[in-house]
Formats: C-alpha cells, sequence, structure tokens
C-alpha cells in the first residue's frame, strides 16, 4: 500500500512504509527472542510431549510447569529449565502481594508468577507453588 501510494504521489505513503518498518523491526525482535528462549530447550520433542501433557497449566497466570521446565508465556515467552535453578522464593508484599521465583545457580532471580490482593489468582498462585515445591523437594530426596 505505501508503494501505491508513494508512486501516485500521496504523501501518506511515507506514513505507511514508516508503519510498515516498525512493524517489521518489532516482529523481528519478537522472533529473535523466542528463538533465544527455545534454544534453551534440550530436547524439543520432549518439550512439546511434557507441554502437551503439563499437570499443571496456570493460564491466568501464563504459566506451565513441566517435569524438566518453567514456561512463563505472559508478557512473552521465558523457558526456565528447572535443573539450571538452585532454589525458588516467594517473595511478600505484607498481605498485598506475592511473588514466585525462581532462582538460577548464578543468584539471579527470575519472576515466573505473581498475584495481588483480590485479583483471583491466589488459587493459581497457591497450584504454582506447590509444583515448583514438589520439583524442588523431589530433587532434594534424590
Amino acid at each position: 500500500a505505501a508503494a501505491i501510494m508513494l508512486m501516485t504521489q500521496h504523501s501518506i505513503g511515507w506514513l505507511f512504509a514508516i508503519m510498515g518498518a516498525i512493524l517489521a523491526a518489532s516482529l523481528y525482535s519478537k522472533h529473535q527472542r523466542t528463538q533465544k528462549e527455545l534454544s534453551k530447550v534440550h530436547d524439543f520433542n520432549s518439550f512439546c510431549t511434557q507441554y502437551d501433557s503439563a499437570d499443571t497449566k496456570l493460564e491466568l497466570l501464563g504459566l506451565t510447569i513441566t517435569d524438566e521446565y518453567a514456561v512463563v508465556t505472559l508478557p512473552f515467552l521465558q523457558i526456565f529449565p528447572l535443573d539450571d535453578m538452585e532454589k525458588f522464593e516467594v517473595g511478600l508484599q505484607g498481605d498485598i502481594r506475592k511473588v514466585l521465583f525462581l532462582t538460577d545457580k548464578s543468584g539471579k532471580r527470575h519472576k515466573i508468577a505473581e498475584t495481588q490482593k483480590g485479583d483471583a489468582l491466589q488459587e493459581e498462585f497457591d497450584k504454582a507453588y506447590e509444583a515448583v515445591r514438589a520439583h524442588f523437594n523431589n530433587g532434594q530426596e534424590a
């Protein structure tokens, strides 16, 4: 559309061309970020199988806990291999807000779930906490 408008001497064609370039750059950036996250997956077929059959899928939180991964889809895709994580933590801000973190072996914390008082996500947050806790408790017993 931008090319046609520019050929017919419509100045709005420049606006279309600029918007198209911005959209292309945004899509390329999102694609790069997604590819970076997917590179953390060691066996893609196993990952897909685990993701599809995961017991803990929390759509409102945008979180799926599989046997080997924590997959966050909101606001964008993040994949955390659970074996690369040292521990999990819950950050509390009084009785107003709770945040579930995974801490990797270098000490960096990664937020995987969050809930605030009155947002109706308390039950999903508790399920996420239990799934992560179960993974770490199973690792300690081995």
